[in-house]
């Protein structure tokens, strides 16, 4: 099987630093392996892009600094560095004033062989592209969702709500943390996962991401993307991972 991976992030019109982190990594030591992240990061000051970086940075220490994770354990191993990540920003924005109310969204891509698997925390997202369909694997922990799950809103309503935006659920905001995941999927021929932050689903419908991801190759679609979010009055930081699979590589995208 062969991955092309592509990223691209961009501090869009908002004032100040990226609170965005990526992480692309292919350990050269363990073939077939990749884990993706993407962490957008919330709080005043410098506070939201230090809560990303520091979930990005243990998160990665946890799945690739000891024993690679094997099928077995995978899904327990992204939970684990997800909460080790949790309770090092709690922690960290409790006893630091300046990083008072500090925390992230994440979502993480773990690859072993054709498997693999996604962890989320908060309202950035996973998307499958499989077969000229578009299907969103995580879900937003906001507020809004959670009413539309029990009946309150509509999914139209929580489009247009004003607390559309509200997390419910965001790493360093409790001391501990459910985390979402989707276990040992395996890719098909031709399978694109993209992974976002809300700066770039806000403004782009999910058929454009679908079309533009399936259309060029992985770099040159991550970079489309940020391109046409920014194009379309992005409001927010932008950051986005693209991954084509192609269990029968034969000519490249174009």
């Amino acid at each position: 099987m062969e991955l092309d991976i592509g990223f691209s992030t961009d501090p869009g019109p908002r004032e100040g630093v990226n609170q965005d982190s990526i992480l692309v990594t292919v350990p050269e030591r363990h073939p077939g392996t990749v884990l993706l992240i993407v962490a957008d990061g919330m709080g005043g000051a410098r506070a939201g892009d230090r809560a990303s970086q520091m979930a990005i940075a243990i998160i990665e220490r946890h799945i690739l600094e000891d024993e690679i994770p094997n099928p077995d354990n995978a899904t327990e191993r992204l939970r684990e560095a997800i909460v080790a990540a949790n309770a090092r920003i709690y922690h960290q924005a409790k006893s630091t004033p300046e990083m008072k109310g500090m925390g992230c969204t994440v979502v993480a891509v773990l690859v072993l062989g054709d498997m693999y698997w996604v962890a989320s925390v908060g309202d950035s997202r996973v998307y499958l592209i499989r077969d000229e369909e578009v299907f969103q694997l995580t879900e937003d922990h906001t507020w809004v969702n959670a009413r539309v799950r029990e009946g309150v809103l509509t999914p139209e309503q929580a489009a247009r709500h004003s607390l559309r935006h509200v997390l419910d659920r965001a790493l360093g905001t409790q001391p501990t943390i459910d985390v979402d995941i989707w276990p040992d999927e395996i890719f098909e021929d031709g399978d694109i996962l993209v992974m976002c932050t809300d700066g770039l689903y806000g403004v782009l419908d999910d058929e454009v991401i679908a079309e533009t991801a399936a259309s060029n190759i992985a770099q040159r679609a991550a970079d489309e993307l940020v391109s046409q979010a920014l194009v379309a009055q992005a409001q927010d930081n932008i950051s986005v991972i693209v991954l084509q699979a192609k269990l029968h590589p034969t000519s490249p995208i174009l």
